[in-house]
């Protein structure tokens, strides 16, 4: 019975380190392999730049209010008398009683482009010149290829200072600068390009949602935040608000850096504390405790030894031996905890961080790349069991 006893004993230790080394193995068989896919990348609202600047019909007008373009005539007598009678004031030289008659009939046709350019004449005839560039822009938004349309285009060149027509100039020249730096991947220099777009142009709303894209490409997530959102604010389409909804909702998720997540998760369960889940960040951290606990268990041993001194006289003692049986399987167990913790942190970091793009790749045809942007990290692993212990490889 104790001889039995004595090869459970030692049949324990060498069943519990087969048993670690089991686990590590497969820990490390399923973190290498979440690793080397990369894991499944979540679905993601992708966005590709806008190509047309919203602007006035012409340079020196605002842009116009959402279905102002569409207003309809109204078939009002009294606003075609008004008409009539501030085209007989024109003819007759009285150019302050035209612009009256034509005023009020604006207001009972806002719909008629003709009765907004004969205004606008009027306006012209009485040096009023700010409000005679409104009546213009006015026709213009009314109808854009109109029969006096080239007229107006020339009357606002003459009208509009030349410092408002340089800043209109200056817009698109930032604004296709800004796509150009984009489409080459020159995202830093595109938010410049765009801010200037904002600067000189703050009611065009496309200049904030490219640089919010330009600067999403960048990784300044709050910023490109605040500039979608500004969009949103302004956006003319439901399906444009809802595709941009969608896109703030992915800004909005955590995004980690699979480099701190490694360097954190040398110390065990840290890694899983950066990538905001405690709960098991604690439990790998008790884990690797209970191991190393469980490795410093001490045991000792008492054995009677049979001493005959010198003299020939028996002199028995007792020997008193403290060992650690479980050191190497603790040890290992909580190194293999710590690996699989660190690599999964990695996983889980570099899966947040392609789940959250916002910006829609370039087309197969570009050859532009660029290599701090591409940092994808394949592992094709190798875990067995020798004689020696645990063997791990990974080949890049």
């Amino acid at each position: 019975m104790h001889r039995r006893l004595l090869q459970f004993a030692e049949f324990c230790p060498r069943m519990a380190r087969r048993v670690a080394r089991s686990v590590v193995v497969r820990g490390c068989r399923w973190a290498f392999a979440l690793l080397a896919a990369g894991g499944l990348p979540l679905a993601a609202q992708t966005l590709a730049p806008k190509r047309l600047l919203t602007t006035g019909p012409a340079a020196g007008c605002d842009v116009p209010a959402s279905g102002q373009g569409a207003i309809a005539r109204r078939d009002n007598a009294e606003a075609r008398r008004l008409a009539a009678a501030g085209q007989e004031a024109a003819l007759v030289g009285d150019q302050a009683a035209a612009r009256d008659a034509f005023a009020r009939a604006a207001v009972l046709n806002p719909g008629d482009e003709r009765v907004a350019y004969d205004l606008a004449r009027a306006h012209e005839e009485l040096s009023e010149s700010g409000k005679a560039i409104s009546e213009y822009c006015r026709y213009l938004t009314l109808s854009p290829t109109g029969r006096e349309s080239v007229d107006v285009r020339e009357r606002l060149v003459r009208l509009v200072p030349r410092p408002v027509q340089q800043r209109a100039q200056d817009v698109q020249v930032a604004f296709r600068l800004g796509l150009a730096l984009f489409d080459d991947g020159r995202y830093d220099a595109s938010v410049r390009a765009f801010d200037d777009v904002v600067r000189l142009s703050p009611v065009a709303a496309e200049g904030f949602y490219n640089r919010g894209l330009a600067r999403a490409a960048l990784g300044r997530r709050p910023a490109a935040l605040q500039d979608l959102e500004q969009y949103r604010a302004a956006s003319p389409t439901v399906d444009d608000r809802v595709a941009i909804g969608q896109a703030i909702e992915t800004l909005r998720r955590p995004v980690f850096s699979p480099a701190i997540a490694l360097s954190r998760g040398i110390l065990p369960g840290f890694g899983q504390l950066y990538t905001s889940r405690p709960l098991r960040g604690l439990v790998v951290l008790a884990g690797v405790a209970g191991a190393t606990g469980f490795a410093f268990t001490s045991r000792t041993t008492s054995a009677v030894v049979n001493y005959v001194d010198p003299n020939g006289v028996p002199a028995p003692y007792t020997l008193r031996t403290t060992e650690r049986p479980y050191a190497t399987t603790g040890l290992a167990v909580a190194a293999g905890l710590t690996l699989v913790s660190a690599i999964e942190a990695v996983w889980f970091a570099k899966r947040s961080q392609r789940g959250a793009s916002i910006v829609a790749k370039r087309g197969a045809g570009s050859v532009t790349t660029s290599p701090s942007r591409d940092l994808s990290l394949r592992l094709l692993p190798t875990v067995g069991i020798d004689a020696a212990g645990v063997r791990v490889t990974a080949r890049f």
